[in-house]
């Protein structure tokens, strides 16, 4: 990787963790604790997103990829970048919904990467040979990029009550600009691979696998959330995000990061990116709307009262 590539991939992680750290600081500032916390009493709704992100997931991507004409390595590639769940991005697409439960997304994406110290291991394994994943990464991309900016914005939410409203909308303005910036910067550093692979199959893969995650994921949501259109949004979007930075670490450490293992986990990377966050664009827009129509809607159907006819004594009609 040259200089000027590596300035660009410093810059889009560095999009990405501005945006994340800005993002989840102004949801510390919307939710108290007790906010946070609720919604891991909804214990079946609790159990179908960890079954979805944890054992589902990777089998998806594994079947996906066996069932399409994919190479040996890059079928290994794109196996390896979903190993691990609650990408935290998650949380971006979750806001940009508008129906999704925001409380729920950062409490249940904190309970994924918990689950990910467990988990990611035996997926690594089971995909790689001898593969092993430092316990350490994971721990300490959940407290840098979770945990920390949440106790930031809880507690200037406590603190200074005030200023609240103004500093949280300048932290949404800031991840907004952060996103796109991420995002233009993605496509452009891997727009030679991007272009090199239409002729494969591991575009198509990619798409179809990260599809799959978010219609299960909101299928699963919409079952065990008592068919509430606000909870299959939120695992939704969350089932839509895999932890890549996990399987990146692997094809490093393990298969010494060559690119035939690399370049198909960048690009289902940079797909896991823009779909999920496209789709809760669409969602937000399609919510928006139908807020919008509704009440119209109502009052067209409404049946307009009867005017009330004066009676006089007796029980006719009073005539002007």
């Amino acid at each position: 990787m040259n200089a000027a590539d590596k300035l660009a991939n410093d810059l889009f992680n560095g999009g990405i963790v501005v945006m994340l750290l800005t993002l989840v600081a102004s949801l510390g500032m919307t939710f108290s604790v007790k906010q946070i916390l609720e919604p891991l009493k909804r214990t079946w709704l609790l159990i179908a997103t960890i079954v979805v992100n944890a054992g589902l997931a990777p089998l998806i991507a594994i079947g996906v990829c066996h069932v399409l004409p994919v190479s040996g390595q890059a079928r290994v590639g794109l196996e390896v970048a979903t190993i691990a769940a609650a990408g935290p991005v998650g949380l971006k697409a979750c806001e940009l919904a508008k129906r999704a439960d925001l409380a729920m997304a950062v409490s249940f994406t904190i309970v994924l990467q918990l689950i990910n110290i467990i988990v990611a291991p035996l997926w690594a394994k089971a995909v790689v040979t001898g593969a092993t994943v430092k316990l350490l990464s994971i721990v300490g991309d959940l407290l840098l990029l979770v945990l920390a900016p949440l106790v930031v914005g809880l507690f200037l939410r406590a603190r200074y009550p005030e200023h609240r409203d103004g500093w949280k909308a300048g932290l949404e303005k800031t991840s907004n600009i952060a996103l796109c910036m991420a995002l233009v910067i993605g496509i452009a550093i891997n727009w030679k691979p991007l272009v090199h692979s239409l002729g494969t199959w591991v575009i198509g893969a990619s798409i179809i696998i990260v599809v799959l995650y978010i219609v299960i994921g909101g299928a699963a949501g919409w079952l065990a959330g008592s068919r509430s259109a606000e909870h299959s949004v939120t695992v939704s979007m969350l089932s839509g995000f895999r932890f890549t930075p996990i399987g990146l670490v692997v094809i490093s450490t393990v298969l010494h990061n060559q690119s035939a293992y690399l370049t198909p986990a960048l690009l289902f990377s940079l797909v896991d990116t823009v779909i999920p966050l496209g789709a809760g664009v669409e969602l937000g827009r399609y919510f928006s709307r139908a807020s919008k129509t509704q009440p119209h809607t109502a009052a067209a159907t409404r049946t307009p009262a009867a005017p009330a006819v004066p009676v006089a004594a007796g029980g006719r009609e009073k005539v002007a």
